[in-house]
C-alpha cells in the first residue's frame, strides 16, 4: 500500500457512514455519549470519524460495529457507499461453542449466551446497568453455563 491515501481516503463515504450511525444509534436509544462510552472512545473522536477527519483503526471500527450491533465489516462496507447490516441473534448448532450476542433495551444491555448441554439449547441471559465490559459478562455467563451443565449432566 502505498503512503499517499488521499485519493483512497477521499473516495470513502464518510457521509454514509454518518447518516448510518446517527440511525442506529436512534434506533437502539442511544446518545451520543453512551456510543462514546460503549466504545470506549470520545463524543470528539466519534465526530472526527463522522466527519471524515479521522480514519478509525480496526480496533475501533470493531468497537463500533459492536455497539452499534452491525456484522464485522458493516463500517467498511459502509464506507465503501453501502449499507451496514444489524448482526442477528447467533443461531447455535449442536456441539458449537456459542457466542455471546446482546442488544440494548433503555438504558441497559442485555446479553445472551447460548450453549448445548447435552442435546439441548442452554441459554444463559444477564442484564447489565453498569457498563461492566464484554469480555466480563462472557466470563460470568460462561461461569453460569458451567454450573449449569454440572447440573445438568450429573
Amino acid at each position: 500500500m502505498s503512503k499517499d491515501t488521499s485519493t483512497e481516503t477521499a473516495s470513502l463515504r464518510y457521509d454514509l457512514l454518518a447518516e448510518a450511525m446517527d440511525e442506529r444509534r436512534l434506533e437502539l436509544g442511544m446518545k451520543w455519549s453512551e456510543l462514546a462510552e460503549r466504545t470506549g472512545l470520545s463524543e470528539q473522536s466519534l465526530r472526527n470519524i463522522r466527519s471524515g477527519r479521522s480514519t478509525p483503526r480496526e480496533l475501533t471500527v470493531r468497537r463500533l460495529e459492536e455497539a452499534l450491533g452491525w456484522v464485522r465489516g458493516a463500517v467498511r462496507d459502509t464506507l465503501a457507499g453501502g449499507r451496514p447490516t444489524v448482526s442477528e441473534i447467533p443461531r447455535i448448532a449442536p456441539g458449537s461453542a456459542g457466542e455471546l450476542s446482546w442488544r440494548v433495551e433503555g438504558d441497559v444491555v442485555c446479553y445472551e449466551l447460548t450453549r448445548m448441554i447435552g442435546d439441548n439449547p442452554f441459554t444463559a441471559r444477564l442484564v447489565v446497568r453498569d457498563g461492566r465490559s464484554r469480555e466480563q459478562v462472557e466470563r460470568e455467563l460462561g461461569k453460569v453455563m458451567e454450573m449449569a451443565r454440572i447440573q445438568l449432566e450429573d
